[in-house]
């Protein structure tokens, strides 16, 4: 099993290769005309929809799964949905007149991909498992009384398990909502929410999970959308550098100012981060495979 996280700026694309062939798109990353962005969102589609031409080869995406209704996680979604075969369109039925989601939605009925909705009462969802693999969404009991104004809150989990190797996907889930995740346990490989954020990964949250490996997706310091974000946050990356163990002897770039709307260069800090920690602001599209063994390396790409 390989997972694709792709440099798309400040959002989250991540392809996962599963055993026996079959293809599952996390997230499609900005639209490219989103205001505000400009070529930043531009240049960060274009690369996510070559680099699924290389990854995919051709092969349809199986299941397009979108944590969210935010803009930087499903405004893609109609460029992927016009330029792949996708087999099934996931979200969390919520948010239906945000242009970003009604433009998915319309773009998924027109390319004639099934609509499907995972929510808290709707968690059955068995489309992907195979001898050996399982995918499982992972959901609170109820959406938080939070979701009713955030969407981050409103993320739709996803765990997927092979062998002794698992990755779970959080989307942007919030403090709230990370704590009344289910089910909840330990797992190999963290996509880190909300672009380490310092909303997400509490503590209470990593001491279930315990991640042996993590991968924030995040944009540069102060380009793009990320000068209104500050994304990593120091904390975290801190934070991560506990839990993961191991080396430190890389670092990450992260923003440990009070205030993003006010950040100073100087609020931008080098920190200690672990050698299983991988971020795309730093280390661009990150692939990551493993054997079933619970261990994951990282596979190179021609333009790293």
């Amino acid at each position: 099993m390989t997972v694709h996280f792709y440099d798309v700026g400040q959002g989250l694309a991540a392809l996962v290769d599963l055993p026996d062939g079959r293809h599952l798109l996390v997230d499609a990353g900005d639209r490219p005309n989103r205001p505000g962005c400009g070529e930043s969102c531009n240049g960060a589609d274009r690369h996510l929809l070559s680099s699924l031409r290389r990854d995919l080869a051709g092969a349809p995406i199986d299941v397009l799964w979108i944590t969210h209704g935010h803009s930087d996680h499903v405004g893609g979604a109609p460029e992927v949905l016009a330029s792949f075969t996708v087999g099934t369109f996931v979200d969390n039925g919520r948010d239906g007149r945000r242009a970003e989601i009604r433009l998915a939605r319309l773009a998924a009925e027109d390319h004639h991909a099934a609509v499907v909705v995972v929510d808290p009462d709707h968690r059955a969802f068995g489309g992907l498992d195979s001898p050996g693999v399982t995918v499982t969404p992972v959901l609170p009991p109820a959406w938080p009384s939070t979701c009713s104004h955030d969407a981050n809150e409103c993320s739709i989990a996803l765990r997927i398990d092979f062998g002794a190797s698992s990755v779970l996907f959080t989307g942007d889930a919030e403090h709230e909502e990370e704590m009344q995740l289910e089910p909840l346990a330990p797992v190999t490989l963290l996509q880190v929410g909300h672009h380490g954020s310092e909303t997400s990964t509490s503590p209470a949250f990593l001491s279930k999970v315990r991640p042996r490996y993590a991968v924030i997706s995040a944009g540069r310091p102060g380009q793009g959308l990320n000068r209104a974000y500050c994304h990593p946050r120091a904390i975290i990356v801190e934070r991560l550098a506990r839990v993961l163990g191991g080396s430190a002897s890389r670092t990450l770039e992260a923003f440990d100012g009070e205030r993003c709307a006010r950040a100073r260069p100087q609020d931008w800090t080098m920190v200690a981060s672990s050698d299983s920690l991988w971020a795309t602001e730093r280390d661009g599209d990150v692939a990551l495979t493993t054997t079933g063994d619970g261990v994951f390396r990282r596979l190179g790409y021609p333009a790293n």
